[in-house]
């Protein structure tokens, strides 16, 4: 094997390695991590879309608790489902699409989250990255996640390129976060690229002094 493909083995397996030992020490704590249903899991996913995981966290445990399944969910009131969902923002519009959503669950799948992409990215309101948080968190699947936080830590440690105005849409960005994820671990990995990207490689003033991939990453070595 060339040295160059020795080089990038070792380079792209300590970024790995380095993120999967910080962080057990560094998880945030969600409830939706501490399940493996994958209704709870959509849910979320589709919670904390245009507002924040503190917001989502104290009412999440309420809205569960009003409707525990797709078939609760299908037959909510909107005005008490909007009432559940006002803390969040955009109550009108959320409360449809979650009716929508769990409607069409229970229509076509028997009130079962299904469990092969084509069909999770057939429901309406999911996208490509809830339902690869379904299929990992849920199922067990080494589904990638992307993100503007982790396009955030890929294009600064990778100096990662894309022609896309939209990086979320290129597909070899997707690819490149796949082909990070370590055999049997792609949950640890996922949350550890997240809360990584929370707490240290942070949009605004990122912590680079405390960073544990610093030595290897091209945005700092480009100063």
């Amino acid at each position: 094997m060339p040295i160059s493909c020795h080089f990038w083995l070792d380079y792209h397996g300590g970024f790995v390695g380095k993120l999967l030992e910080w962080w057990p020490k560094n998880a945030r704590d969600f409830p939706w991590r501490k399940t493996q249903n994958p209704y709870y899991i959509l849910i979320a996913e589709t919670l904390l879309r245009k507002t924040t995981a503190k917001q989502v966290k104290q009412m999440y445990p309420t809205f569960l608790e009003k409707y525990p399944s797709p078939r609760h969910l299908a037959l909510a009131d909107l005005r008490a489902l909007r009432k559940i969902l006002k803390p969040l923002g955009l109550e009108n519009r959320r409360a449809a699409s979650l009716k929508k959503l769990a409607q069409v669950i229970v229509a076509k799948y028997g009130g079962a989250v299904p469990r092969r992409q084509e069909e999770l990215m057939e429901l309406p309101g999911v996208g490509r990255y809830a339902t690869n948080a379904v299929l990992c968190f849920a199922y067990g699947a080494e589904a990638p996640l992307v993100d503007t936080n982790v396009i955030r830590i890929i294009t600064r440690f990778f100096s990662f390129e894309s022609r896309k105005t939209r990086l979320k849409d290129d597909p070899y960005m997707w690819m490149f976060v796949e082909s990070l994820l370590p055999a049997g671990r792609a949950r640890d990995f996922n949350l550890a690229l997240l809360d990584f990207a929370a707490q240290v490689c942070k949009a605004r003033n990122p912590k680079c002094g405390e960073c544990i991939v610093r030595n290897m990453c091209k945005a700092i070595s480009a100063r």
